[in-house]
């Protein structure tokens, strides 16, 4: 009797450990298409945190550049509605 117990928990440990597999086969399989992602945007997978921390600046700075644009253009329209209320 204790060695039927111990035979059927070694047979349910072994089903476990390929149902482990697989889902490690899974999430294996869906890393690479994730890497070959970043490859395709011209990333490399192992700096996706520095590329992530690149594009937050480079977005900010641009953030930047249009309010600035912005200012400068408002600014050039006020001085063009004056010009038209003095004449």
């Amino acid at each position: 009797m204790q060695v039927e117990k111990l035979i059927e928990k070694r047979n349910e440990l072994e089903q476990r450990k390929s149902r482990l597999l697989g889902k490690m086969e899974v999430a294996i399989s869906a890393l690479s298409e994730i890497d070959e992602k970043f490859l395709a945007m011209g990333v490399d997978p192992s700096n996706v945190d520095e590329e992530i921390q690149r594009l937050s600046q480079e977005r900010e700075s641009k953030i930047q550049t249009l309010k600035n644009n912005l200012n400068l253009a408002e600014q050039a329209l006020c001085l063009v509605e004056e010009s038209v209320k003095s004449v």
